[in-house]
């Protein structure tokens, strides 16, 4: 009975293609850099000390540094307050030992920390702090597509700062400031040829509805149309009367992130089959890499209203997420898509283990097969002469198969993947090595290309394959499955490269 009605569900495709696309269009037209972010509330230097009032420089700092991987804790929310506490003794006890309290410009405090003896990892590639607009007077930050810019920005490696000040309409410029963490915006996750209409931000000050606020842009060209302006400029319904952004401070790595050549994004998407009668309330799953991860983000396709519990393991190479499903139950026979996004120093390979829904009453099921996926391309000597080389995309897909299910069950789980190339390396020459669990099987390989990178929503419904090896099925466990990806002459390249070695293997347990 159990197979017949899994068997009905799957002669429904449509059906379940047009949920699964409003799903992902209900859930990723939201866009964040991480979700959760970190949120540093202001607090005393100590217990029995009063809080540092004018300290939201410091917090936004702080939660920019431990987006890009500093800091040490085993959560985002943890390496952030760190690095908070590191910077509220300097600023007591080195900068203003009087202990009065004073503001300062979140830049200042992004480049004291980054050269102070508390940044232990001095290899780490965010360090190019850079502020965009007007510091003194406070004019408002005039680029008439700054909203665009911001976001573009947080999709790209890069982490955001606002600063804000409010108007007055009198003989001076804005009053007053404030700072906080730009982390997202309610568009789509594609780069932005727009504006978009609303900013999604953490804040020292509030935590009204929870520690992310979202605010609507005013138009550029008719600023605070219910109060005093400044002239053009963002401003934001923060208050009654709109504050608008003076500048902004980025922190992004030392390379430039349009030629990938020192940070790299990696995807892995696994979908996974809850195959129980009885509903799931909990997912649970390991995923990790070779190096120390720098940022991250991690989601699922299912409605929860929940945000996932994260700890990181030390160091930072795996990730251990707990997803609360309470509130919406996956009933049996759904399917369930996990999205992994790293940001990571020159790697391109993600593991997911332990992977397992939980039940009601203690139930649990088996661990679902670990999957580990690595894509190894060969470099290119001399890649700084070749001015046209840039980097791209590779799309992998493939299924886990137990043989001895009957056949509408066999396949377990369903994988895509992104590897982004760099500048340096060859979009050609690929090589895919899949390593996995004896008993299980990997079939239905297929590779392509894009020079775009595409979402969760485009991941799935990718279709250009340039390489297919159809049914052919590839047993796991005994020793890695090493496929050649040549697409020698295929793809727009400049002549007389010289391809040379390729990178490590992938070394986790």
């Amino acid at each position: 009975m159990k197979n017949k009605s899994c068997m009905t569900v799957k002669k429904s495709p449509f059906i379940l293609l047009l949920a699964s696309v409003l799903l992902v269009c209900f859930t990723s037209c939201t866009y964040m850099k991480m979700d959760p972010p970190a949120d540093v509330d202001k607090g005393p230097p100590v217990p029995t000390a009063p809080a540092i009032d004018n300290s939201c420089w410091m917090a936004t700092a702080s939660n920019m540094l431990a987006g890009a991987g500093y800091g040490t804790g085993t959560t985002l929310q943890g390496r952030a307050e760190d690095i908070y506490g590191d910077m509220v003794t300097w600023q007591t006890d080195v900068v203003n030992p009087t202990g009065k309290q004073v503001g300062g410009w979140t830049d200042t405090a992004l480049s004291w920390w980054l050269s102070s003896a508390n940044n232990t990892w001095t290899s780490n590639p965010y360090t190019v702090v850079t502020v965009y607009g007007n510091k003194t007077p406070r004019y408002p930050w005039a680029n008439s597509n700054g909203a665009r810019f911001i976001g573009n920005e947080l999709r790209r490696c890069q982490f955001v700062g606002l600063s804000i000040s409010w108007p007055t309409a009198g003989a001076s410029i804005g009053e007053r400031g404030h700072a906080i963490t730009g982390w997202g915006d309610h568009s789509g996750k594609s780069t932005l040829t727009r504006n978009p209409s609303r900013v999604r931000l953490t804040d020292s000050d509030t935590d009204t509805g929870g520690d992310v606020q979202s605010y609507t842009y005013d138009s550029y060209t008719s600023p605070n149309p219910g109060g005093a302006n400044e002239g053009n400029g963002w401003y934001i319904d923060y208050q009654d009367n709109h504050p608008y952004i003076k500048h902004i401070i980025t922190l992004c790595p030392t390379d430039d992130p349009s030629d990938n050549k020192l940070t790299q994004k990696v995807v892995g998407s696994y979908k996974i089959h809850q195959s129980n009668k009885t509903s799931a309330i909990d997912l649970h799953y390991k995923v990790g890499t070779d190096v120390t991860i720098l940022s991250y983000k991690t989601t699922i396709d299912w409605s929860t209203e929940n945000l996932p519990s994260i700890t990181e393991e030390d160091p930072r190479r795996e990730l251990e997420v707990d997803w609360d499903l309470s509130d919406k139950p996956v009933p049996f026979c759904n399917w369930v898509t996990i999205t992994t996004e790293f940001i990571l120093p020159t790697w391109n390979a993600i593991e997911y283990r332990d992977v397992k829904f939980t039940y009601p009453k203690g139930i649990e099921s088996k661990f679902l097969p670990p999957i580990k996926w690595e894509m190894k391309t060969a470099r290119i000597d001399r890649a700084e002469t070749i001015r046209d080389v840039t980097g791209g995309y590779v799309i992998g897909s493939y299924n886990i198969v137990d043989p001895q299910l009957p056949a509408e069950q066999r396949v377990v789980a369903e994988y895509r993947f992104i590897h982004q190339y760099s500048f340096n390396q060859s979009p050609e020459m690929h090589e895919l090595v899949l390593t996995g669990t004896r008993g299980y099987v990997a079939t239905d390989i297929r590779v392509g290309h894009t020079y775009g990178f595409l979402d969760a929503n485009e991941l799935w419904r990718f279709k250009d394959w340039m390489t297919e090896l159809g049914g052919r099925e590839y047993p796991l466990g005994d020793r890695p499955v090493e496929i050649l990806v040549n697409w020698e002459g295929r793809l727009p390249y400049p002549e007389g490269e010289d391809v040379t070695g390729k990178i490590e293997p992938f070394r986790r347990k």
